[in-house]
């Protein structure tokens, strides 16, 4: 897989995570009855797009958003379908209708919030839940049923020189000592035995099971009407979910 020299200009800015009160975690949605497929021992759907955009997250703290237009570029590959993928330009603008200063970040669960209830760039999401972020099998499960993940973690000086080398993120040995520099929204679009795979500026990033417990601090299952057209959201039970959504 072919990898764009780094940026020397990235963002962070994803804002502390949030919980909504009365929203459960993802597992609580499936119904009792649904057999959920076995995950595969590998994910690789990423590698059907050759180049990720950065979407302005050389220059803006907009990652919450580029994460988002990349879930729905990754969804048409998968689905067959052909729905508008914003432009830098869309996701930019998009971000700064949010956001008070061009590096302010935002809330991931305001994000999807405004997601499943006014769409981002004329695109809506049935709905989405939290998932223990210690869950690897159930973050697995997910990006194998709906095509990724939207999860949010810290970064730290360590991280930003192993993307630098091309190297996965992984834990240096004095890690207990670093200082985060800022957390970031990314996709997981995949994994292996030994770890996750990342869109994050312009490239797909490798980090490891222990790194991703370490650092990581929120993820999203999201369900988009694609899948649900396709039949991939049988086994859920959308109608409690949309309640518990609507009351938020």
């Amino acid at each position: 897989m072919k990898r764009k020299p780094a940026s020397a200009v990235r963002q962070y800015k994803k804002a502390f995570p949030q919980f909504p009160a009365g929203l459960n975690q993802y597992h609580s949605y499936v119904k009792p009855t649904a057999k959920l497929p076995k995950a595969p021992p590998s994910l690789e759907t990423y590698n059907k797009i050759k180049r990720w955009p950065l979407d302005g997250n050389a220059y803006y703290g907009d990652c919450t958003m580029a994460a988002a237009a990349h879930a729905i570029h990754l969804w048409n590959v998968i689905t067959h379908e052909s729905n508008p993928v914003p432009l830098t330009s869309d996701v930019v603008r998009e971000y700064r209708k949010f956001a008070k200063t061009p590096q302010a970040g935002l809330i991931e669960a305001n994000v999807l919030k405004t997601w499943h209830r006014g769409g981002l760039w004329g695109h809506r999401i049935l709905g989405y839940t939290p998932i223990n972020v210690h869950d690897i099998a159930m973050i697995k499960q997910a990006a194998y049923l709906y095509g990724l993940v939207y999860v949010g973690v810290q970064l730290t000086k360590s991280a930003e020189k192993q993307y630098k080398q091309r190297k996965p993120w992984a834990l240096v040995r004095d890690w207990k000592n670093e200082v985060p520099v800022g957390g970031h929204a990314i996709p997981i679009v995949g994994y292996d035995r030994d770890g996750f795979y990342v869109v994050t500026w312009g490239v797909v990033q490798k980090m490891t099971f222990e790194w991703w417990h370490t650092y990581g601090e929120e993820a999203w299952a999201i369900f988009p009407q694609q899948l649900k057209e396709a039949g991939g959201a049988d086994h859920l039970n959308l109608a409690q979910l949309r309640a518990d959504l609507k009351l938020l």
